[in-house]
């Protein structure tokens, strides 16, 4: 996902969201997979982002309404990736979708 310079996810190293909450797409937010990627637009602000392969595999987990600790079971089994370092990722794309408000947490 371009990052925008006003919101850096790196400056937050908490979750937005309570642990075993289950995260889902913002019903303002509207995905059309283009090859292995991903375009967003959110409805509300009419911006428009796009996901790289890696984030757009999490974003189809998403569609299902999935705790990070699942987000992070399934994406191991799909990327060869040390497991704190995963989670790092995770983290840090949870939180910048949700500083979009592309995401939502039940």
């Amino acid at each position: 996902m371009d990052r925008d310079p006003a919101v850096d996810p790196e400056d937050k190293e908490t979750m937005p969201f309570v642990p075993g909450s289950r995260i889902r797409p913002d019903p303002n937010v509207l995905a059309k997979r283009v090859d292995n990627e991903i375009v967003l637009v959110h409805l509300e602000t009419n911006r428009i982002f796009e996901l790289n392969p890696t984030a757009a595999s999490l974003w189809d987990l998403l569609g299902t309404g999935s705790t990070p600790a699942e987000l992070e079971e399934r994406l191991a089994l799909e990327f060869d990736v040390e497991p704190a370092q995963l989670a790092h990722e995770i983290n840090a794309l949870l939180r910048q979708l949700a500083s979009e408000q592309l995401i939502r947490a039940e």
